[in-house]
């Protein structure tokens, strides 16, 4: 097929075993699954494409639209996108129904997109941050410390590696995981969300390296502020702990529910 027109479908392998997509028993296909996948489906289109000619970012915005059960098959479609050079289209759906769509793109150029200089970082902590404010049960799945706060404006955290992957490159995965984190844990910290409250994702925004050396300490960024509104919003600076430079951005959106609520919707 013309590497102008190709289209790429999977079914996406669900194991609930896997320690780290399934750290505990969920009801449903997590959404870090379904961006792991969709990323996939996405690199392998690219790579065919650019005739293995290797990223340097992902840019990338997903939409989460409903749940996607885990009782039923999950098909990832990639599409080009008409008129943007390795930028897709990609979407998840069980059935008839669309559970995540969105894009996904990749750029040669290694740089984040312009924002102003950063104030030089302090390594943070190492610590992990306590399991319950990330909603992670395996010690070895918390990839974000302890919080600190710079001043009155900011508060960061260090990004942290699972045992035996200290030397290895930093992945697109590790990261957005590793925001998804840090946005919870500031849900309980920041705004008082009760510790039984459930995040459902809505969104996710990224602009990160594709991949960078496992020697750059890094840390996630959050300038103080709080979006009103019934939804839950964070955006988070991804930086070099060692120089303060920013190499990225991190969006995320989710409402936060009571297990009462939660249970209603579920069961509706």
């Amino acid at each position: 097929m013309a590497a102008s027109v190709i289209e790429r479908f999977r079914e996406l392998v669900v194991d609930e075993s896997d320690p780290f997509y399934f750290d505990h028993p969920l009801d449903h296909v997590p959404g870090m699954l379904l961006f792991s996948g969709t990323l996939d489906l996405a690199v392998r289109a690219d790579s065919a494409r650019s005739r293995g000619r290797r990223a340097g970012r992902v840019v990338a915005g997903l939409d989460f639209t409903r749940f996607c059960e885990l009782d039923r098959g999950t098909t990832l479609s990639c599409r080009p996108v008409p008129g943007r050079n390795r930028a897709w289209t990609v979407a998840a759906r069980q059935g008839a129904k669309e559970v995540c769509a969105g894009t996904i793109a990749f750029t040669d150029d290694t740089s984040p997109s312009p924002a102003p200089p950063a104030a030089p970082a302090a390594i943070p902590p190492s610590r992990h941050a306590p399991a319950d404010l990330v909603h992670r049960h395996r010690p070895e799945n918390i990839l974000v410390g302890e919080p600190v706060r710079r001043g009155r404006g900011v508060v960061e955290a260090a990004v942290l590696r699972p045992p035996g992957r200290e030397r290895d490159a930093w992945t697109p995965v590790e990261i957005v995981e590793a925001g998804r984190q840090f946005a919870t844990l500031l849900e309980h910290s920041e705004h008082g969300r009760p510790m039984d409250a459930r995040l459902l994702w809505v969104s996710l925004r990224l602009d990160v390296p594709f991949r960078l050396a496992g020697s750059v300490p890094l840390l996630l960024r959050w300038p103080v502020a709080r979006v009103p509104g019934p939804r839950s919003r964070c955006t988070a600076t991804l930086a070099d702990a060692s120089t303060g430079a920013d190499l990225g951005s991190l969006a995320y959106e989710a409402y936060a529910v009571d297990p009462e609520r939660y249970e209603r919707t579920r069961s509706s």
